[in-house]
């Protein structure tokens, strides 16, 4: 398996406070970490972002992938080339997510087209014979 550089959460209710960390791709959030690299508190202003970037880079060079917002902001420090916040793909909201079906009605459910369509009613021609 990969070691991915993740944010493990460490704040109290409503103070998030992010540590950056290596470790396994499958492990669970509170799992085992194989290193700490530094952290991230979102709250103050300008927002803090403390990291150690001899071992960053060692375990980039080793493999080690970033998530999303690692990325992002490894990025801003100029550890990594800076992204391009324009192209990455932005999370639609619970009532937006809720909408677009609706909003698509001609979308065929279940059973394609074919299901949606009624029987056809015979024409007077053939009533008549």
């Amino acid at each position: 398996m990969a070691p991915k550089i993740k944010l493990q959460r460490v704040g109290a209710k409503n103070k998030p406070k992010y540590r950056i960390i290596v470790q396994e791709e499958r492990a669970k959030l509170n799992g085992s970490v194989i290193e700490i690299l530094g952290q991230y508190n979102p709250r103050k202003e300008p927002s803090l972002f403390e990291f150690d970037k001899e071992k960053m880079e060692k375990w980039i060079k080793n493999g080690a992938q970033p998530t999303e917002k690692v990325r992002i902001l490894l990025g801003k420090a100029g550890v990594l080339p800076p992204v391009d916040l324009q192209s990455l793909t932005k999370r639609k909201s619970k009532s937006q997510q809720e909408e677009q079906p609706a909003a698509a009605g001609e979308a065929p459910k279940e059973g394609g087209a074919a299901a949606e369509e009624k029987p056809a009613e015979p024409k007077p021609e053939e009533e008549a014979k």
